[in-house]
């Protein structure tokens, strides 16, 4: 299992990096040429918006979802042994993936139709697709529900440990 996490994380950080450094390249070079020589890239920005952001955004989500790193405030749970937070913990973890989920299942709906009616967005001179985003979003949603199960799993067990 931790060989798979880990695959998956580098996965992700390959994925949801090089689409940033494609971006930055891609932005940077149309800056450069605008400023330049008055040139503009076709498409700059339906590129940043329905790919390269869409690839960022939700490879970094399954990513922060893998690694358990969201943000956690326990204002009210700090006082707590370690086996009820543990089961605080895993309930906000099951309803966490249930969410991703329930996202998930939305976004494979919506995907499924973008596929079957070709999405596209017009560009000057060209259509572009954008319909492959919309199976990124399932893709890295359906990541964090699977990730947020096998947390709370892990908590789960923690929970059933002796108690501190």
């Amino acid at each position: 299992m931790t060989r798979l996490r880990a695959l998956a994380r580098r996965l992700l950080v390959i994925f949801g990096g090089g689409a940033l450094a494609v971006m930055m390249l891609h932005i940077s070079a149309e800056a450069i040429l605008r400023s330049a020589f008055g040139i503009t890239i076709p498409g700059t920005l339906e590129m940043v918006s329905f790919h390269y952001m869409v690839a960022a955004v939700f490879a970094g989500l399954a990513l922060v979802a893998l690694l358990n790193e969201q943000v956690i405030v326990e204002v009210f749970l700090a006082g707590l042994k370690k086996r009820p937070r543990a089961l605080v913990d895993a309930l906000a973890a099951l309803l966490g993936a249930a969410y991703a989920g329930l996202l998930a299942y939305g976004a494979w709906l919506e995907a499924s139709s973008a596929t079957r009616f070709g999405e596209m967005v017009p560009v000057r001179g060209f259509d572009l697709p954008v319909w492959p985003a919309r199976w990124v979003a399932v893709l890295g949603l359906a990541l964090v529900a699977l990730a947020s199960l096998g947390w709370a799993g892990a908590m789960l067990a923690r929970a059933r440990g002796r108690d501190e």
